[in-house]
């Protein structure tokens, strides 16, 4: 009986451990410094930074920051940041090819959930004598290690589950032979 408690006290930690790993997910939050008085316009690189704050307060050094940004018919542009100034503090040039709304989020490192960042309304490009060129920009891809972990979680819950499944069965098979 004592080993079938150890078990199950074992499993309830990992399961709590692993809970908590995915909850602290969440605990970051990302606020943009001002963004240029006339407005966000297409066209142009505009420097945005921002500083990742974890809790909400705690300046936060991440392994990967970037501005995702998607348009209306879903294209997914990607701006790596880096860092300038204080700790947790990012620059990344974001270049909106049209005039139109889009929805954008930031990136806080490897351990936290992307920020949603909400809607941006870009207005149509201001014209110059000077052009700039459009940067290149690399598809957003998804964290394949904060994808794996709830099926790890998963697994190591059904083992957990079946391996005490046994021990209890188990049990019964001995208290009812004596």
């Amino acid at each position: 009986m004592r080993r079938i408690n150890v078990l199950a006290i074992g499993t309830l930690l990992t399961l709590g451990a692993l809970a908590g790993t995915a909850l602290a997910k969440e605990g970051a939050v990302t606020k943009l410094d001002a963004l240029p008085p006339g407005g966000l316009h297409a066209g142009q690189v505009i420097p945005v930074g921002f500083t990742i704050l974890m809790d909400g307060v705690e300046p936060y050094k991440a392994d990967v920051a970037e501005i995702v940004v998607r348009n209306g018919t879903g294209k997914v542009l990607s701006y790596p940041a880096t860092p300038q100034g204080p700790a947790g503090h990012y620059v990344a040039n974001v270049y909106f090819p049209a005039a139109g709304t889009y929805t954008w989020e930031a990136t806080q490192g490897t351990f936290f959930a992307p920020y949603n960042l909400g809607t941006v309304a870009v207005l149509a490009p201001v014209t110059t004598s000077q052009t700039e060129a459009a940067p290149t920009s690399t598809p957003a891809t998804n964290d394949p290690i904060s994808q794996v972990i709830p099926f790890l979680a998963g697994l190591i819950a059904l083992g957990g589950t079946i391996r005490l499944a046994q021990l209890v069965r188990s049990q019964r098979r001995i208290s009812a032979t004596v």
